[in-house]
């Protein structure tokens, strides 16, 4: 368990560390530092707020003993350097971002529950859907239950099997789990929930990688990030779907209150409903929208429908492929090949916004019927496209890729220059 008693009830109670400080009425950066261990004597007023929130009869209970000269109560000292002793070995590697997580509750809890009960789940959907956002916070949630805590290793930045032989990959693959766990890591004892981010351009590499973990550490649990699915046996899928629109258009409020506080758009609800409509309730493209709206009015966004052609990300910490739509869509194609990507743009220079495999409006000259349901299966499979399958499986292309396929009018080529 996490030697920080702080940072454990506040995972166990759910609230991130910003509700927590709404709440308790200490700044976000001082729960921070005391859950790191860098505050060793926090305020005794600053605890006790804390607690008033998260465990009232542990406020009690410090609140009868002395202090001491160094700040520590007397005869608690024990108790004292759980609650704000530094968190060894809790989290390694990326953590979840600062920023609040909207609209997805269910969607980490389920995750976080399914991550203590299963060895492997895969978390799947397409780019920009928040898969590794909603996994950390799953993490960051489940991985208090477990003594060892969360490692999470970013395969985003290996280079993919198709640029570097596969045992090479392997081997770096392998390496970056390493560093985060020590060559000295206790292989039979380890009991966490290692996060492997990002992992769709490594699909055979993230298979052995698993299959190394589970012989070498037992006791660990893996939760796997990743457009595609690796082929793991027993492993379990969940699929990350876009946003509902309320929670769309919360997420893009919520963005620009904090990005640009001044911008007050939650009366102009039809246009903001429009907006999020194009970018497909996908998160990142919503905050892509935020950060845009703090200098281009709504009206440019929402004009030829093609908002989408606009965003993009200047936040240098992230993966160069998620820095913009379009290199977010490329970054998806380059897991395939030339003829997915042909399928691809006839589906997008097509009539229907849904379809079923009998409705394919592809040249039957260049397609068999049965290579295009290879090829339609392959591009869902990647998150290209998204699959109901309520009765009849019917498919849908979403909104911002068939912008980028056939908004020029040009196909694939759209995409050349990306």
């Amino acid at each position: 368990m996490n030697d920080n008693l702080l940072l454990r009830l506040r995972l166990q109670s759910g609230m991130t560390q910003e509700e927590l400080s709404e709440r308790s009425g200490i700044s976000v950066r001082t729960i921070r530092n005391v859950e790191r261990g860098l505050i060793q004597r926090p305020r005794r007023s600053s605890v006790d707020m804390l607690l008033e929130v998260l465990d009232p009869s542990l406020k009690e209970k410090l609140r009868s003993a002395p202090m001491d000269d160094l700040g520590m109560p007397v005869g608690m000292a024990a108790e004292w350097l759980k609650l704000v002793g530094p968190e060894k070995g809790v989290w390694r590697g990326s953590r979840p971002p600062r920023s609040s997580l909207v609209g997805r509750r269910a969607e980490v809890e389920l995750l976080a529950g399914l991550a203590l009960e299963q060895q492997v789940v895969v978390v799947t959907g397409p780019g920009g859907v928040g898969k590794s956002r909603v996994a950390l916070a799953a993490a960051e949630s489940a991985g208090s239950q477990l003594r060892d805590g969360v490692a999470v290793v970013e395969l985003g930045l290996i280079p993919g099997e198709r640029d570097l032989a596969g045992p090479a990959v392997l081997e770096l693959a392998e390496q970056a789990v390493i560093d985060l766990l020590g060559e000295e890591a206790d292989a039979g004892r380890q009991q966490l929930l290692l996060v492997l981010d990002n992992a769709e351009h490594l699909p055979e590499t993230t298979s052995l990688l698993v299959d190394w973990l589970l012989a070498r550490f037992p006791g660990v649990h893996v939760l796997v990030t990743a457009r595609r699915a690796p082929g793991l046996a027993d492993a379990v899928l969940c699929e990350l779907a876009p946003l509902g629109t309320e929670a769309a258009v919360e997420l893009l409020l919520e963005r620009l209150r904090t990005g640009c506080p001044d911008l007050d758009l939650s009366a102009d609800s039809e246009r903001l409903i429009a907006l999020v409509g194009l970018l497909d309730g996908l998160p990142r493209l919503i905050e892509f929208a935020a950060h845009r709206l703090r200098m281009v009015p709504l009206e440019s966004l929402l004009a030829d429908g093609q908002a989408v052609r606009l965003l993009s990300s200047g936040d240098r910490r992230t993966l160069p492929h998620q820095r913009t739509p379009e290199a977010s869509l490329r970054w998806s194609l380059d897991l395939l090949d030339d003829r997915h990507e042909r399928l691809l743009a006839q589906l997008a220079r097509g009539s229907r916004r849904t379809f079923r495999v009998g409705e394919l409006e592809v040249d039957p000259g260049e397609f068999s019927e049965l290579e295009a349901v290879g090829l339609l299966a392959d591009l869902a499979e990647t998150s290209l496209l998204q699959v109901d399958r309520g009765g009849s499986y019917q498919y849908r292309m979403l909104r911002h890729v068939r912008a980028f396929l056939a908004g020029s009018g040009r196909g694939s080529e759209a995409l050349a220059s990306a």
